[in-house]
This record gives structure tokens, C-alpha cells and sequence, in this order.
């Protein structure tokens, strides 16, 4: 009932209540008054009473007078209760919790008007409604059950318990309930106080799922993350920091103290500190870590500080990510542009090496045999031809290492190929080294050039050699393996397959854990200053790398290091092979008529003379256009084109097309001493074609250029004279090299 209803209805209470008793006052002083004055009368034969008369007339007056007190105090206490009621009615129309009063068999007896605006229903419905009506099924037993206790105990206990709005929708009421007592003493009601907490139900469950959503984030992020005190105290660690850093729980890990516990430097954990407290946030800063194990790991961290009430950092939240596996690709591929740039630098000067070195060793032997070997300078002749010879294995490392050296693979059994070098083994290694080989007997073949695994095998004999200077263990294994996703993720470079494994295994001194990333790295090495070139394992690596395998290392300091070589497995027989050249005799002379073309005159002079040592005739030209020309003024057939591929102008594959149209039974030799990667984009390594590889000897020259014109000769007399118009050579012309 609204205020000033209530106002109005104690009011019209009020002045009915002081009518009436006026008008009982006026009535008992006019019955007081006849009476009076019907005993006082002079004939009246009571008049000789009268202070008898007047006793009786006073009482009445004190009568009188107590009945208006008493109506004045009887006034007074409805007043308070009309004003106690009017407080109860304010308090319970204007409370936020809703009031109710229910019997013990649970039938209204007072409803706070708030039920109307929390519930929707008004006073009169409610009224018409059992108390369990609204409340949802499944919670009308708890109610119950609260009810008695309460009845038992005098006052219940919190709850919480679904009321259906009318609306339809259920809301969340937290209630307490306390016991009404008659004057005997017994439970006759209950005051029931509901709170709607529909909506501190609602937030307290988005926050509850906020904070397992972010709770979620932060265990299931890939980065380390972590709160810690700038002591160095860890409060908050998830999962990936756990495992980033070997621990086998959060609880392990946040007794351990960041600053002593972490960082392998502990003055990088002070710089952290000091940088926040100079600026709020820091980004991609890369410090060293340990694992549990001691385990180093770089870490790039970015992060921000907490500050208390008082606006003094307390603590500093990180994300930090594991940067190791980065850093190691990021060596090896700074590693990968080394070996380019090396590469195009060997491969840029192989070439100018090659034609000095060439006329140094040609000159050389011309020089040996004009003195004879009784001669007092011969033995001088010999030495410069030994020292070209270094210089020409040299030039072949260093490109063997940039994987631009010449292969000439052939299908072959690693088996066979270590067997073979068994013997010479152990005159590379000391006495006090022990050889052992285990060979699969039922090994694969692989597709290489057999003189580079030979030097491989060489390279890591004696790095295993020089590793174990007080004598050991040297163990050469081969094996088939199958390499699966889990291998090859742990080992970047490699690729899941079928290989076949070549292995070298020492006992020595092994290989630091920080250092194993660099030891295939140019000029890399353990040795003293002044021994070695520092090629021999980045050799290893190139010509590994450029038989289309990779190389791994396993190695602990102290213990010894396991050298691993996969080569990609081939199921097809291996080559047979084949007597070297130079030990089946071969008349090398002829008369036939050789255009000669080089750029560079010393060699050009030097492989004119040892050609017409040979008999044969010799056109001489310095480039293609001049090739041309003497081509042209010639009468008769030209039958072997001998060129250099990279020339001024234009190189020799475009030079023999040219010729050939003129020259249909020429046969052309192609000669370069640049690397095999330089001269594939010139066509002469397509199949069908011949190349001699600077420097060379007389004897391979002529015994090469004797090859060809005898492989002409069968072929013409067997097979029909080809067309003029086809070319001697196939491939796209790419134009004059520059």
C-alpha cells in the first residue's frame, strides 16, 4: 500500500477515535451534572447527606478523569503501533530482499511488496499460491529440508535455490530463514529473507569462465610464461615454461629462484630488473637460460612490470620463447651463405687457377723430359710439378667443400668401397688405434662419385685420428636405415626416407655441446694453430650435401664423437667396374686436322705443343670469332673441335653449334676449369657430351682427344653419315657469355 495511503487511513483512524471519545466525556459530565443536581435539591429529602453527595460526585469526576488519562495512553500505544507498522511497511516495500512469513505447513501470511518488482507477481497472487509453487522441482526437497532445520534449530542456513519469475524464466535466490515462536514457546511461523542473486550468479560464472579461458591460454600457449618478484621469486609458471625448462611439475619449478636457478648469467637477470625500473615494457630480448639439467637454451623474452599501490614495481610477467632451434638454422644458414660466397669465389678463380696450374704442371713435365732424370734440375722439375699437384688438390677442396667440385657418380657399394680402403687405413691412423669395421652384409646401393666418399671417409679417418692423441677406438659401420618425421624434426637438414648409413666412430676427446652447430663451418677445426687447412669436415659437408645426403654428429666432451653420413638408398645393382684408362696401353698419335680454341695464350701454346708432339695438325685460335674465321679459310674437314666452354664474346657450346652445319663429322671436347654448378647453364654436361677438366697432363689430353676421333671413326662406320643439318651438340642456345 503506497505512503500516503497509509497516511490517510491512520488519519481518518485518528478522528474517529478522538470523537468518540469526546463524546463519551460530554455524555459521563452531563450524567454527572443531572445526577448532581437531581441529589442537591432543596426538597430533595436527601439533602441532609450532602457530603455524602459530594464524595460520590468526585469519585465520579476521578472516574472521569482516569478514563480520559487511560484514553490518552491508550491513543499514545496505537499511535507507536501505527507508526511501528508504517516502519515495517516502508522497510519491506522499499528493502532490495524480499520479506516473507509462512506457517509451518508453508501457507502465506506476508509478502514484502518487492516480490512484485523482483518476481512479477503482485500481493493477491501470491497470496492464492502455495510458498513451493514457484520453486523449481529440483529444488523444492533442499527447501524443505532447510525448513525443518530451521524449525529444529530456530535459525536456517544460507541457501540458494531456483524460483520460476512470471515470466517464466528462473531465478537464483540466496535465502535465510529464522523461526517466530508463540508466547509457549513453539514454532508458529517462519520469516524467510530471499535475496535475487540471479545476476552475482551470472558475473561470478563469466568470471569463472573468463578466468579458466585465460587460465587455459596461458597453459596451452607455446611460449613460457611466467609472474615473478624482482628477487627473482617465481608466483605464476604454465606448462610450456615447465617443459622449456626440463621440470617435471610447476610445483618444482616455482621453488626454483629465477635469478640462481635460470639465467646461466645472473647479470642478465639484474639488467632485466634495472630496465624495468626505468620503462613499463621490454621486447624480443634475448638472454641465456639453463635447463634443469644445465642445459643451455637462448630465450627471447618480452615483458612488462606490475607496480603496487604504492607505484613501486613489485612484480614482472614474461613471455619467453625458446630461440635455440632458431638461433642453430639461423647459424646454419649463415653457414649456407659462407659456403655460397666461398663457393662463388673458388668457383669464380677455379677457373684462372686451373690454366695456371695447367701450364705449370704441362711445363713442368715438358721440363723433366728434356733434362732426363740424371739430370742435377730434375729433381727441381719434379718438386714443382709435386707442388702444382697440392695446389691442384687444394682448389678441389675448397670446392668440395662449396659443393660446386666435379662428381661423377656411379651406382656403388659402400661395402665394397670401405673393404677396399681397409688396407690403406691403417697407415693414415697409429698403432695404438684400433680399426674395427661393421658392414651390413645386406647394404643398398647408393649414387655417388666413389672418389668423394673415398675422400670422406679419408677426411673423417683422420679427424677421429687427430681426436685421439693418446691412442683408442675406430669404428667404421654401414647399416640401412629408415628415417621417420620424429627423427628428422630433431635433426634439421635431413629428410624422413631410405638411406643407407655410413658411420665413423672414435673414442676421443669428443666435441663440446656448444660448438657441435659449427664444426662443418669453413675453416672450422680443433687442432693446433698452423695444422691443417681446416677444410677436412666442411669438405665432408659439401660433398655429403652435394650427393644429395646430409651429415650428423652425436658427441659428448670427454666421451668420444659418432660421425653419421645418409646417402639416399637405391634398390638397383651397382656398377661394374671399370680398368682405368691408364692401365690398358693406347697409341695416343694421329694425323687428323684439331681446331684449338682458347683464351688463355700460355695454355693455349702448351696444349698446341703437346698435340703436335702427338702428329696431329693444329688450328690455333684465341676466341669463337676468330674460330670462325680460321674454320672458314681451312680447305679441308676439321674432325675435332677442342674449346674452352667460358670464353670473351662467345663461349664454346654456341661455337660448335655454329661449326657444325659446315663440319658434320666434327666431334667436339669441351675443356673448362670452372666448376661443374658454373658450366651447367653453357649445356656441356648434358648427356652425350665430353669434357676435359683443367688442369690436365699430355697424356690425358691426347689420350682423350685419341678416344673421341677412335669413338667418330666406329661410329661412322657403322651408323650412316649424320645430317648436315643437325647439330654436333644438343641444348638451347643461351647466347655469348660476356
Amino acid at each position: 500500500m503506497p505512503t500516503e495511503a497509509i497516511g490517510k487511513s491512520i488519519g481518518r483512524i485518528e478522528r474517529r477515535e478522538w470523537f468518540l471519545w469526546t463524546a463519551a466525556v460530554i455524555v459521563t459530565l452531563l450524567l454527572t451534572l443531572a445526577l448532581a443536581s437531581f441529589l442537591l435539591r432543596e426538597d430533595d429529602p436527601l439533602s441532609d447527606f450532602p457530603q455524602a453527595v459530594r464524595g460520590l460526585i468526585g469519585l465520579v469526576l476521578i472516574f472521569d478523569i482516569y478514563t480520559l488519562f487511560q484514553q490518552l495512553q491508550i491513543h499514545r500505544m496505537r499511535r507507536r503501533l501505527v507508526r511501528g507498522e508504517e516502519l515495517f511497511r516502508l522497510i519491506s516495500e522499499n528493502a532490495a530482499d524480499m520479506i516473507a512469513v509462512v506457517d509451518m505447513e508453508g501457507k502465506r501470511v506476508f509478502n514484502s511488496f518487492s516480490y512484485e518488482r523482483v518476481l512479477g507477481y503482485s500481493l493477491e497472487e501470491l497470496r492464492k499460491s502455495s510458498s513451493f509453487e514457484q520453486i523449481h522441482p529440483e529444488d523444492r526437497s533442499k527447501v524443505r529440508q532447510a525448513a525443518e532445520e530451521a524449525r529444529r534449530t530456530g535459525v536456517g542456513k544460507p541457501l540458494e535455490y531456483r524460483v520460476r519469475h512470471k515470466d517464466g524464466t528462473w531465478r537464483v535466490l540466496e535465502s535465510t530463514a529464522s523461526v517466530i515462536r508463540n508466547s509457549r514457546g513453539d514454532p508458529e511461523n517462519l520469516v524467510i529473507v530471499n535475496r535475487d542473486v540471479t545476476e552475482r550468479k551470472r558475473s561470478a560464472e563469466a568470471l569463472r569462465r573468463s578466468e579458466a579461458s585465460f587460465r587455459s591460454v596461458v597453459e596451452d600457449a607455446p611460449y613460457g610464461i611466467y609472474r615473478a618478484s624482482l628477487s627473482g621469486e617465481l608466483v605464476i609458471v604454465n606448462s610450456a615454461l615447465e617443459k622449456m625448462l626440463g621440470y617435471s611439475s610447476q610445483e618444482e619449478l616455482l621453488r626454483t629462484n629465477l635469478a640462481s636457478g635460470v639465467y646461466r648469467h645472473p647479470v642478465e637477470h639484474q639488467k632485466l630488473n634495472e630496465m624495468l625500473l626505468h620503462q613499463e615494457s621490454f621486447k624480443d630480448l634475448e638472454v641465456e637460460w639453463k635447463r634443469k639439467d644445465g642445459t643451455p637454451i637462448t630465450v627471447r623474452c618480452s615483458g612488462c612490470s606490475i607496480k603496487d599501490e604504492t607505484g613501486a614495481v613489485a612484480y614482472v610477467e614474461v613471455f619467453a620463447e625458446d630461440a635455440t632451434e632458431r638461433r642453430t638454422l639461423e647459424r646454419q644458414l649463415r653457414m649456407a651463405q659462407k659456403m655460397e660466397a666461398v663457393g662463388r669465389l673458388t668457383g669464380g678463380i677455379a677457373h684462372d687457377f686451373n690454366n695456371l696450374l695447367g701450364v705449370i704442371i704441362g711445363y713442368s713435365q715438358v721440363l723433366k723430359r728434356s733434362l732426363g732424370s740424371e739430370h742435377a734440375s730434375f729433381e727441381h722439375a719434379q718438386e714443382i710439378e709435386k707442388a702444382s699437384q697440392r695446389a691442384v688438390s687444394l682448389t678441389r677442396q675448397l670446392l668440395a667443400f662449396s659443393r660446386q667440385q666435379v662428381l661423377e657418380p656411379v651406382v656403388l657399394n659402400l661395402n665394397t668401397l670401405v673393404s677396399d680402403m681397409e688396407k690403406m687405413l691403417p697407415r693414415l691412423i697409429r698403432e695404438d688405434i684400433a680399426l674395427k669395421l661393421e658392414l651390413d652384409t645386406s647394404l643398398s646401393q647408393v649414387k655417388a662419385d666413389p672418389s668423394q666418399i673415398e675422400q670422406v671417409i679419408l677426411n673423417l679417418t683422420v679427424n677421429a685420428r687427430d681426436a685421439m692423441p693418446d691412442g683408442g677406438k675406430l669404428l667404421i659401420q654401414t647399416a640401412n636405415v629408415n628415417l621417420d618425421t620424429a627423427y628428422t624434426h630433431n635433426h634439421p637438414g635431413s629428410r624422413p626416407g631410405s638411406y643407407v648409413m655410413l658411420r665413423v666412430t672414435d673414442t676421443g676427446t669428443g666435441i663440446d655441446p656448444e660448438i657441435q652447430s659449427q664444426i662443418f663451418e669453413p675453416f672450422f677445426t680443433t687442432k693446433e694453430r698452423d695444422k691443417g687447412t681446416g677444410l677436412g669436415l666442411a669438405t665432408v659437408y659439401g660433398i655429403v650435401k652435394q650427393s644429395g645426403g646430409y651429415i650428423g654428429v652425436d658427441s659428448e666432451k670427454g666421451k668420444g664423437a659418432s660421425f653419421s653420413v645418409y646417402l639416399p638408398r637405391l634398390e638397383q645393382p651397382a656398377t661394374h667396374s671399370i680398368v682405368p684408362l691408364a692401365a690398358a696401353p693406347m697409341n695416343t698419335r694421329g694425323t687428323e686436322t684439331i681446331l684449338l680454341v682458347e683464351d688463355a695464350e700460355p695454355l693455349r701454346k702448351l696444349a698446341e705443343m703437346f698435340l703436335k708432339e702427338s702428329g696431329y695438325r693444329i688450328l690455333s685460335a684465341a676466341d669463337g670469332q676468330q674460330a670462325l674465321q680460321t674454320a672458314r679459310q681451312h680447305p679441308g674437314p676439321i674432325h675435332l673441335l677442342l674449346t674452352d666452354v667460358v670464353m670473351p664474346g662467345m663461349n664454346g657450346r654456341v661455337l660448335g653449334e655454329r661449326l657444325a652445319p659446315s663440319q658434320p663429322g666434327m666431334k667436339v671436347l669441351y675443356m673448362s676449369g670452372y666448376a661443374d654448378s658454373f658450366i651447367a647453364g653453357h649445356g656441356v654436361l648434358e648427356s652425350g657430351t665430353h669434357l676435359l677438366h683443367k688442369p690436365f697432363t699430355q697424356e690425358t689430353l691426347t689420350r682423350k682427344v685419341r678416344e673421341l676421333l677412335d669413338a667418330n671413326r666406329d661410329s661412322a662406320e657403322k651408323e650412316p653419315a649424320a645430317s648436315p643439318s643437325a647439330p654436333a651438340l644438343a641444348g638451347a642456345d643461351e647466347g655469348p657469355r660476356a
